[in-house]
């Protein structure tokens, strides 16, 4: 081959196949080589190569993300894919879970959350509930794990304060100044115990099932849905015969669909019922399936007997005048 310039040369037909030959030097003697092995069992820096395929595959070591989420933490979407987490999330410095699971075997799982996160949330399965305590579910103040615990649930407790509870759950909050108190306590035999505060209905027409025990042939309900005490003043009824200024007292109380009823009329001089008379024509619930009781005279050296229908108190027999007639009776609504 005649001497040439390498540009006099004609251009090679690309992609090379890789049997090519060019010369080298090797040990002062020139030899000859092929392109494919020009590079074989050499290091070849990544950062000279192009990427053909945006983002790069998982399969080909790559996160097959184009994007992340900020603070998200990267997870196996697929077998094949990754994805990151909103409600997973890491700062570099403080860990949050929006919902978070937590394993039974693991010890102490706690989260410090992030400016802005109002609670700390403590999974703790020994020991951060208190010496003697088991399995516990604390929300602390914000800060760190170490901080004032603000409220606190706590799944078995063994301490002096609870031994004699056999407590297996309770429900702990925290005042201002940090201190825990017990609210709810379910003990080993199942018994609940409200400490602080009342069990307060949430919605009217509910209240205590009792279908675990075995009715009467004719029962139409087993649900107390309704307690309730109170004063109510007693009318005038047209069966009364009044001297002097009309006065009256009244108390109730209604247990389920059982009303009790107990009240007084009162003249200033004097007051007289008739035979039949309405007493007072006011009841505080409307009667659906009349009750009897009786009346009496202040001297108590008269009766009669009194029925309650509608709103009335009606009594069966007179009663003459006298100060103060004193009525009671039993009634269902």
């Amino acid at each position: 081959m005649a001497n040439s310039k390498i540009s006099a040369l004609t251009s090679a037909t690309t992609p090379l196949a890789g049997t090519e030959t060019l010369p080298v030097v090797q040990s002062s003697t020139t030899k000859q080589v092929s392109v494919a092995n020009l590079t074989a069992g050499r290091a070849v820096s990544a950062a000279s190569l192009t990427l053909t395929t945006t983002p790069l595959p998982v399969a080909s070591g790559g996160t097959g993300l184009s994007s992340f989420t900020l603070n998200g933490v990267p997870y196996a979407n697929t077998t094949t894919t990754l994805t990151t987490s909103s409600g997973l999330t890491f700062n570099g410095t403080n860990f949050v879970a929006g919902i978070f699971s937590v394993d039974g075997t693991t010890a102490t799982i706690a989260t410090t959350g992030i400016a802005g996160v109002r609670n700390v949330f403590d999974m703790s399965a020994t020991g951060n509930g208190g010496a003697g305590r088991g399995t516990s579910f604390r929300i602390l103040a914000p800060g760190s794990v170490s901080a004032v615990v603000v409220a606190r649930v706590v799944g078995y407790q063994t301490t002096a304060s609870a031994t004699a509870n056999n407590a297996a759950l309770t429900i702990e909050v925290a005042n201002s100044g940090g201190t825990l108190t017990e609210y709810l306590r379910v003990n080993n035999a199942g018994n609940v115990t409200v400490n602080t505060g009342n069990v307060v209905q949430g919605t009217a027409a509910k209240g205590f099932n009792f279908t675990a025990n075995t009715p009467a042939a004719g029962m139409t309900s087993q649900l107390l849905n309704w307690y309730e005490e109170g004063t109510w003043t007693p009318n005038q009824g047209a069966g009364l015969t009044l001297v002097g200024a009309f006065s009256s007292t009244g108390q109730y109380t209604r247990i389920g669909r059982q009303v009790s009823i107990s009240g007084t009329v009162t003249g200033a001089t004097s007051v007289a019922v008739t035979a039949a008379g309405v007493i007072t024509s006011n009841l505080p619930f409307t009667v659906v399936t009349a009750g009897h009781g009786d009346a009496t005279n202040v001297a108590i050296n008269a009766s009669a007997t009194v029925i309650c229908t509608g709103t009335s108190v009606t009594a069966a027999a007179a009663i003459a005048a006298t100060a103060t007639i004193t009525f009671s009776t039993t009634y269902f609504v």
